[in-house]
């Protein structure tokens, strides 16, 4: 069953449907922040005690140039498409310690609109 999304920008809402098998399946994805700094969140907690490593809530926050967003609108749908897999392939790279009690929990990605624009070259 797919997780309902209510996200209201389309290029915001391509990048989390690009995202949902990377991360637990009960992550939250939601939109967050202003029309000028936009972001989404993607969030989980795993399991455990609360004195054993492990029970700790996990995140990714990617902001977004809002210029990239606006590029986004304008651009053809294969472009758009491989932008969002640029910024899946971003995420792949992100590692999470769950065995590690110092481990950082909160990852953050950015988005430049440079990736929207390096999308459009690719397609030639």
């Amino acid at each position: 069953m797919m997780r309902s999304l209510n996200i209201r920008h389309p290029a915001m809402r391509c990048v989390a449907e690009a995202l949902l098998d990377l991360f637990p399946s009960g992550a939250d994805i939601s939109e967050i922040g202003t029309d000028a700094k936009p972001c989404l969140f993607v969030s989980w907690r795993t399991g455990g005690m609360a004195t054993y490593p492990g029970n700790i809530a996990w995140g990714v926050h990617y902001r977004f140039e809002a210029e990239a967003l606006s590029l986004f609108d304008l651009v053809s749908e294969p472009v758009q498409h491989r932008f969002c897999e640029q910024v899946r392939d971003m995420s792949r790279h992100l590692k999470f310690d769950y065995a590690d009690p110092d481990a950082v929990s909160l990852k953050i990605v950015d988005v430049p609109t440079e990736l929207v624009r390096k999308s459009m070259a690719a397609a030639g």
